[in-house]
């Protein structure tokens, strides 16, 4: 696979990520994250993606067949996962989440509420207060991430 980072760009790309970083983010944050999503964090620690899209059946406020994905949040002091628990009591977002992705008004979230690995990944969508399950779990949600062609 080629790696899905965006080499040119240095926004929210953070400094190389170890075990210990992981093992000390999981404990913060009381889950196990997917290995997947370790993986391709310790290839680049966050930042741009190649992609800019995952397809959605659900209408969004963004879009009615896709919502917009351009960069993955890495682990580390600020522009993190770490940050989810701020984000989500500002933004008065669904508890057992970790943020992975987004600004605002929207996210892209691995989804604890009902399980303790492996979890969903879900989009949402805080002006219409949605919440969209794109994908069962990150392996999944990374092989559907693509270059939106269709209209804006």
């Amino acid at each position: 696979m080629n790696s899905i980072w965006q080499e040119d760009n240095e926004y929210y790309r953070l400094k190389p990520l170890t075990d210990a970083m992981v093992k000390e983010a999981e404990d913060q944050l009381n889950v196990k994250l997917p290995d997947s999503y370790i993986n391709i964090l310790k290839e680049q620690n966050g930042g741009y993606i190649n992609y800019d899209s995952f397809p959605c059946s659900t209408p969004t406020s963004w879009a009615d067949d896709h919502v917009n994905v351009d960069h993955i949040f890495g682990i580390g002091k600020e522009n993190s996962i770490l940050d989810s628990e701020y984000l989500i009591k500002e933004w008065d977002l669904p508890s057992n989440i970790v943020l992975i992705s987004g600004s605002g008004h929207s996210w892209i979230a691995l989804d604890y509420r009902e399980t303790e690995e492996n979890p969903p990944v879900i989009f949402i969508d805080v002006d219409d207060e949605k919440v969209i399950e794109l994908a069962a779990n990150f392996d999944l949600f990374l092989d559907g991430l693509m270059i939106w062609e269709g209209e804006a």
